[in-house]
């Protein structure tokens, strides 16, 4: 019985030495402060042979072309050539849309690839109008193409 008793003596010292002395507590706090800065695309369009509008913010711009007068029934083009340029402080990612001339006319530009444009750079694009022989049913008709170019980050 004294052993016994011994061992549970023993055992409940242990035990609540461990359970109260056992303990621990950590702490710890930090802080940082950094400054980012943060670049940005900005474009502009120029043309001598269509109308262009370039919004404030300069990411989106479009050119208006309408063919000139056409005095023969002869399968001819109207050109247009316009460039965009990249005034911002980083690259540009450029996509270009069109609208669709109505028909016989088509868009000598066709379809084009986004691209990057990088800071201070030009990009020269050679679109306009295109049409078949005329007849009779052409005879007053107009047309006209818009090319949109819009500016967004990589």
């Amino acid at each position: 019985m004294r052993k016994i008793a011994a061992t549970l003596v023993a055992l409940g010292l242990t035990l609540g030495l461990l359970g109260a002395g056992v303990s621990a507590t950590f702490t710890d706090t930090a802080s940082a402060t950094m400054a980012v800065h943060v670049g940005t695309f900005d474009i502009t369009m120029t043309s001598s042979q269509g109308t262009v509008s370039c919004p404030v913010g300069y990411d989106s711009c479009t050119v208006t072309y309408t063919a000139p007068e056409i005095q023969s029934s002869a399968a001819a083009s109207a050109p247009l050539t316009f460039t965009v340029t990249s005034l911002g402080s980083i690259p540009a990612k450029i996509h270009v849309t069109a609208t669709t001339p109505g028909a016989p006319f088509t868009d000598l530009l066709g379809s084009v690839s986004d691209f990057t444009l990088a800071q201070n750079a030009s990009h020269v694009f050679n679109g306009g109008l295109a049409w078949p022989e005329l007849f009779n049913a052409s005879l007053g008709a107009t047309a006209s193409v818009m090319y949109t170019i819009s500016a967004s980050d990589l």
